[in-house]
C-alpha cells in the first residue's frame, strides 16, 4: 500500500462518484435502472461493509444490501421531512456518503 489508500477503497470512491455522474446525466432504461441500483445501494452498501470487522463472506454480502438500504432510507426520509426530495438529490446524497465512508476506510488503513 505504500501508505497510501488501497485499490478496492480508490475503486468504490472512483466508482461512486463516476457512476453517480452517469446516473444524473441518464442512461437507457434497463442499464439505468441497474446503474441507480448501484449508486443507491449497493456502493454505499459496500462502502460501510468496508468499515466493519466482518470477516464472513455471507454475512458481508447481507450487510451490504442492508446497509446500503438503511442509508437509502434515511437519506430520503431527511429528505423529504425537509421538502427537499429530488431522486437527483438522493443519488448526490449517497455518492457522498459512498466517498465519505472511504475516506473514513483510509483513515483506518493509513499507518499509525
Amino acid at each position: 500500500m505504500n501508505g497510501g489508500i488501497s485499490r478496492p477503497t480508490l475503486a468504490l470512491g472512483l466508482a461512486a462518484v463516476a457512476l453517480s455522474v452517469v446516473t444524473l446525466v441518464g442512461l437507457p432504461g434497463p442499464l439505468q435502472a441497474l446503474v441507480a441500483l448501484t449508486v443507491l445501494v449497493l456502493l454505499p452498501g459496500q462502502a460501510l461493509v468496508r468499515l466493519t470487522p466482518v470477516t464472513d463472506a455471507a454475512l458481508a454480502a447481507l450487510l451490504v444490501v442492508a446497509l446500503g438500504i438503511a442509508a437509502l432510507t434515511a437519506v430520503s426520509t431527511a429528505m423529504f421531512y425537509l421538502t427537499v426530495w429530488s431522486w437527483q438529490g438522493c443519488v448526490v446524497a449517497m455518492g457522498a456518503i459512498t466517498v465519505l465512508a472511504c475516506l473514513a476506510r483510509e483513515r483506518k488503513e493509513a499507518p499509525a
